[in-house]
C-alpha cells in the first residue's frame, strides 16, 4: 500500500480512537466531578472541556493501569469509563455541530497530517522535518504498547529501563493498540496531537470564564479573538531573514536562531506533550482557584476540586517534567501567598492536592529516577540566549548582554503575544486582572515561566527547559490579549490597534514559514539538514523492510540499522523490534554516555570497515544484536566479497538486505 494512503488513514483513525479514548471518558469524569462548572457549560464548550479533562486527567490514570495490568486492560478501562458519558456527550454534539466547525476541525487535522505524515511517490519516500522528534514519539510507544510501563529503553538496548516522562505515551500507547494494524506509533501521535489541539481551546474557554475578565462580551467575539491569535508566532521570521542575507540559506526551523519559544500550531505537532503537561497543570491550578473565590464551597465540591487537582498535577508530571517544574513553582509561590493572606482552608486544599500528586506519581518518578544513568546535574544555571548576540562577544560579557536584553529578547520570541500583554496591563488594572484567584495565577504562571526560562537550562542535549516552561507564560499572554482584543471592540467587531496588526502578520509569517520549512528542508541548501532523509528511496525500502521485520521476525530479536549518520530514524519511525544502538543521541533516555560511547564504537564499524563475517558476528552477538540492517549507503555494500553479499539474507531487495546474525558467512 502506498505509505502516503496508509499514514492518512491511520491519522483519520487514530483521531476518530480518540472519541473512545479521551474525549467520552473526559466527559464522564466532568460529569462525575462537576469541575469548572462542566454540568451547566453549552453543548460545545462541554465538549472542549471534557477533551481537556481527558489529557489532563488521563495520562496519570492510564499510566498507572498500564503500569500494573497492562496496555489492554488500561485501553479496555478507559473505554469503558467512556460509555458513562457516551449518550450526553452525543447529545452535546448534536446540538453544537454546524458546518464552520466541521470546517475548521477538518483544516486542523489536514495541518497535523501535513506536518507528520510521509510523501510515498511510488519510488521515493519524503519525509517531514519533524521525523527528528517523532522517531522518538514512534519508538516510545512503540515500546509501552509491546513490553508496558516503564517503557525499555527504545534508542538503546539494555536491561533498565527508560527514564523519561510518559504520560503522554500512555495514551498514543492505547491508541496504537486499539487501532491494531491501522495505526502505528506515529499516526497515533498525530492523532494525540489533534485532540491535543482542541483541548487548548477547553482550557482557554475555562481560564477566560474563570479570570472573570472578558465581562459580558459575546461569546462569538472571545473566540474570533482566540482563533485569531492561535497561529500567530512571535518575530522569528525576520531572525529568518537576517540569516537568509548572512549565511545565503534558509533555516527550515526558524525557531533555532534564538533560544526557542514555539507558536501554537509548530508546538500541537512538533511537542504535543509538553502542551499537554500545561493543560494538566493549568487544570489542577484552575480546579483549586474556583473554589478559592467561594466563601463557602460545598465540601463534595471540595473532594472533587482535591482529588481532579491532585490527578491533573500527576498527570503533569509524566506529561512534561520541565512544565512541571514551573507549574509547582507557580503553586509554590500561590501557597505561600494563601498563608500569608490566613486564607488556611484555600491553602490546605492546594497542600492536599500537592500531597496527592505525589502519591499518584510516585511510581513513575521512582521509576524516572532509577533508570536515568547520564549522570551530573540536569539543570544548571544560564541567562537565555539571544540568536542575535552568538558570537558577538565572549564570556562573560555575553552573559551581561543577554541578561539586559532579555526583556527584548522574550519580547522577539513573543511577538504579537507580548504586545497584547503590555496592552492589557497598560489598560486594566491589578485589582481587577487579580480579581480572581485564577486571573493572579494567570501572572503567577508567567512570572514562574519566564524567570525559569530566563536563568535556568536543562543539561540533557537540549535546552528542553526553556523551551517547554515558558508554554505556562504563553497561555497567560495569550489570555491577556484576548481579553486586550475584547475590550477594544467595536459593535462586537474585533478592533486590532496599527502595532499588533503589524505584529500579527509577522507572527503568521513566522509560522507559514516554519510549516513550510518542514517539507522544503531539503532544498534550503542548509548543510546541517543534510543528514535528514538524504536518500528518499533508501527510506522508502527501510519502511518496507521494517514493516517485513514487524511481522515475519520475532518481536524480541534486535535488529541494528547502521548507527554512523548524525541522526537515524526509520528503526524508529516503522520498526517494531529494538535497537542495540540508535546513534550518538542513544543516552536521551536515561542510558549511560559511557555505555552508549562503547557500544558506537563496537557497532559502527561493522557499517563502515572492511571486516569479515567472523568479526562482524562477534561484535554483534556482544552488542546482543540479533540482526543487521544493511543498506546500499553502507560501505560493505559495494564489496562484492563482503559478508553483506556472501551471507544468506532473510529479506532483501535493491536497496536493503536484512541478515540474522547466526547465518553470516566469513
Amino acid at each position: 500500500m502506498n505509505g502516503t494512503f496508509s499514514d492518512a488513514c491511520g491519522v483519520v483513525v487514530a483521531t476518530l480512537l480518540g472519541i473512545p479514548l479521551v474525549l467520552l471518558p473526559g466527559y464522564a469524569l466532568g460529569g462525575v466531578t462537576g469541575i469548572l462548572g462542566f454540568r451547566t457549560l453549552a453543548p460545545g464548550d462541554r465538549l472542549l472541556c471534557a477533551t481537556l479533562l481527558g489529557l489532563g486527567l488521563l495520562p496519570a490514570l492510564d499510566s498507572l493501569l498500564i503500569q500494573g495490568a497492562g496496555v489492554p486492560v488500561a485501553a479496555l478501562a478507559t473505554g469503558a469509563l467512556g460509555l458513562a458519558g457516551l449518550r450526553p456527550a452525543w447529545r452535546s454534539l448534536q446540538a453544537s455541530l454546524d458546518r464552520t466547525t466541521l470546517a475548521l476541525a477538518a483544516l486542523w487535522l489536514c495541518v497535523v497530517a501535513y506536518a507528520l505524515i510521509d510523501i510515498d511517490t511510488g519510488t521515493a519516500l519524503y519525509q517531514p522535518v519533524t521525523v527528528i522528534d517523532l522517531v522518538k514519539h514512534a519508538a516510545l510507544t512503540r515500546a509501552i504498547v509491546e513490553h508496558g510501563l516503564p517503557p525499555v529503553d527504545p534508542f538503546f538496548a539494555r536491561p533498565e529501563r527508560a527514564g523519561y516522562y510518559y504520560g503522554f505515551y500512555a495514551l498514543t500507547a492505547l491508541v496504537d493498540w486499539a487501532g491494531g494494524r491501522l495505526v502505528d506509533g506515529r499516526t497515533a501521535f498525530a492523532g494525540l496531537a489533534f485532540w491535543t489541539g482542541l483541548a487548548l481551546l477547553g482550557l482557554l474557554d475555562r481560564l477566560l470564564t474563570a479570570t472573570g475578565l472578558i465581562g459580558d462580551a459575546a461569546p462569538r467575539l472571545v473566540r474570533r479573538a482566540v482563533l485569531l491569535l492561535l497561529p500567530a508566532g512571535g518575530l522569528d521570521i525576520l531572525l529568518a531573514l537576517g540569516d537568509r542575507a548572512t549565511s545565503g540559506t534558509w533555516l527550515p526551523i526558524p525557531e533555532w536562531l534564538n533560544e526557542q519559544v514555539v507558536n501554537w500550531p509548530a508546538s500541537l505537532v512538533w511537542v504535543p506533550h509538553h502542551v499537554a503537561g500545561a493543560l494538566a497543570g493549568w487544570l489542577g491550578l484552575l480546579a483549586l482557584a474556583e473554589l478559592a473565590d467561594l466563601t463557602r464551597p460545598d465540601p463534595r465540591a471540595e473532594a472533587a476540586a482535591v482529588g481532579v487537582a491532585g490527578l491533573a498535577f500527576a498527570a503533569c508530571a509524566g506529561l512534561s517534567v520541565w512544565v512541571c517544574l514551573g507549574t509547582a513553582s507557580a503553586a509554590a509561590v500561590w501557597l505561600a501567598l494563601l498563608g500569608l493572606e490566613r486564607r488556611w482552608r484555600a491553602a490546605g486544599r492546594l497542600a492536599v492536592a500537592g500531597l496527592l500528586s505525589t502519591v499518584l506519581a510516585a511510581p513513575y518518578l521512582l521509576s524516572l529516577l532509577a533508570n536515568r544513568t547520564d549522570g551530573g546535574a540536569p539543570i544548571r544555571f544560564a541567562v537565555r540566549r539571544f540568536g542575535p548576540l552568538d558570537g558577538l562577544v565572549d564570556e562573560p560579557a555575553l552573559s551581561v548582554l543577554r541578561l539586559l536584553l532579555l526583556p527584548l529578547n522574550y519580547y522577539v520570541a513573543l511577538g504579537v503575544l507580548a504586545a497584547g500583554a503590555v496592552l492589557f496591563w497598560r489598560h486594566v488594572p491589578r485589582r481587577v486582572a487579580h480579581g480572581r484567584e485564577a486571573g493572579r495565577l494567570l501572572t503567577l504562571c508567567a512570572t514562574a515561566g519566564l524567570l525559569l526560562g530566563g536563568f535556568l537550562r536543562s543539561a540533557i542535549l537540549n535546552n528542553d527547559l526553556g523551551a517547554r516552561v515558558v508554554l505556562l507564560a504563553q497561555v497567560a499572554a495569550l489570555v491577556w490579549t484576548v481579553v486586550a482584543l475584547t475590550r477594544l471592540a467595536e459593535a462586537r467587531r474585533l478592533r486590532v490597534p496599527g502595532v499588533l496588526a503589524v505584529l500579527l502578520v509577522l507572527g503568521y509569517a513566522t509560522t507559514l514559514y516554519g510549516f513550510v520549512g518542514m517539507r522544503a528542508y531539503a532544498v534550503s541548501g542548509r548543510p546541517a539538514f543534510a543528514f535528514l532523509n538524504g536518500r528518499p528511496d533508501i527510506d522508502r525500502s527501510l519502511r518496507a523492510a521494517y514493516a517485513w521485520a514487524g511481522t515475519q521476525l520475532p518481536r524480541d530479536l534486535v535488529l541494528q540499522q547502521s548507527p554512523r549518520p548524525k541522526r537515524v530514524f526509520d528503526f524508529g519511525l516503522y520498526g517494531l523490534q529494538a535497537t542495540g544502538v540508535a546513534d550518538a543521541e542513544a543516552r536521551l533516555f536515561g542510558a549511560p554516555p559511557e555505555a552508549v560511547a562503547a557500544r558506537l564504537a563496537a557497532v559502527a564499524p561493522i557499517f563502515g570497515a572492511q571486516l569479515d563475517g567472523v568479526e562482524v558476528r562477534r561484535r554483534a552477538a556482544a552488542a546482543g544484536i540479533g540482526a543487521l540492517v544493511v543498506t546500499a549507503q553502507d560501505a560493505p555494500w559495494s564489496s562484492p566479497d563482503s559478508w553483506v553479499w556472501r551471507s544468506h539474507a532473510v529479506y532483501a531487495d535493491p536497496l536493503v538486505r536484512i541478515l540474522r546474525i547466526e547465518d553470516l558467512d566469513g
